[in-house]
């Protein structure tokens, strides 16, 4: 969680809050000089501070690598705990506003794109109107990042497409949502009788998104076991500029169906099912940080999210297997 110079959470007796705070920095901005920046201090008084810190507790915080820093193993157990503490003053805050019937809040959420329709058309439209004083944050990003904001506590909640497993991450639900062929309705691949095969894909231009996302390292793998290569036309971060790619004919593109739900409900695009166990095997989850308490604001929008039709299942799947 990033450091508020301002805030000055309680720690234990002994240990100076200075210092600590100019570590947390450090590891946060990656570099002694960035911190320094933004802390609008002298770098040198950083570097001193932080070996102090060092000395205090015996060990090694910090190691430099060129005119970076990382975390030692020790220093993350420093950072968990830091972490911690502020995990349970907002959590205090937030109970306390409880008293007064959740009346406000801050929640602080992180996706992937392919999340996005249903995510703000639905949940948060809903929760919105029911708790108007909670003020949701919504960031998109790659699976990578989603699971690495919620794990290090920047995120309350996270929603990813085949995350990788992480030590701090409880994963709250999980659903079956296979990876589809998404075409045309006039796509040559339309015409194919049952499931697809990887091969019948290859002889066809794909759009592909950027390496770090779920997407893409579910095609590295099929790519990798199937020892194939498919021909990327597009490669984008953008699910929004495959969607678009596809619906012009420009080549296929690979996704879950409920990220196109309605492109396939307007005729626009078609999810063409595969064969394969990777693509079929991937899932959608929805993701916190172990052992971390929430509040009722929180657990009132996990509810929410547990409803969504990518985690619960309801609404109908809008895949055509011939």
């Amino acid at each position: 969680m990033p450091v508020d110079p301002h805030r000055t959470p309680a720690f234990p007796s002994g240990l100076s809050e200075r210092r600590l705070q100019y570590f947390v920095a450090a590891v946060n901005a990656g570099s002694i000089r960035a911190a320094a920046d933004r802390l609008d201090v002298e770098p040198s008084v950083i570097s001193r501070q932080i070996r102090q810190f060092e000395l205090e507790l015996g060990i090694t915080l910090l190691e430099r690598r060129g005119r970076g820093v990382t975390a030692t193993e020790g220093a993350h157990l420093v950072l968990d705990y830091y972490r911690e503490r502020l995990a349970g003053e907002e959590t205090l805050l937030a109970r306390l506003e409880e008293l007064n019937g959740l009346q406000r809040g801050q929640i602080r959420m992180v996706a992937g794109e392919g999340f996005i329709d249903e995510l703000i058309n639905a949940v948060l439209h809903e929760f919105g109107q029911n708790h108007p004083g909670i003020e949701v944050t919504l960031e998109l990003m790659n699976v990578n990042e989603v699971v690495r904001h919620v794990a290090e506590d920047h995120a309350h909640v996270g929603l990813a497409y085949a995350p990788p497993t992480h030590p701090a991450i409880r994963v709250l639900a999980s659903r079956s949502q296979p990876v589809c062929v998404i075409v045309r309705p006039d796509h040559p691949l339309t015409r194919r009788r049952g499931a697809l095969n990887v091969r019948d894909i290859l002889a066809h231009r794909v759009g592909l998104m950027t390496p770090g996302h779920g997407l893409r390292h579910l095609i590295q793998m099929v790519e990798f076991a199937e020892r194939v290569r498919f021909a990327p036309g597009l490669t984008t971060n953008s699910i929004a500029a495959l969607k678009h790619y596809a619906a012009a004919g420009l080549g296929l593109t690979f996704m879950p169906a409920l990220a196109v739900s309605r492109e396939i409900a307007a005729g626009q695009l078609v999810a063409l099912q595969t064969d394969n166990t990777i693509l079929q095997g991937a899932d959608a989850q929805l993701i916190v940080r172990s052992n971390r308490p929430h509040s009722a604001a929180v657990s009132r929008l996990l509810d929410h999210l547990r409803a969504m039709s990518v985690l619960s299942g309801d609404g109908a799947r809008r895949t055509r297997r011939k």
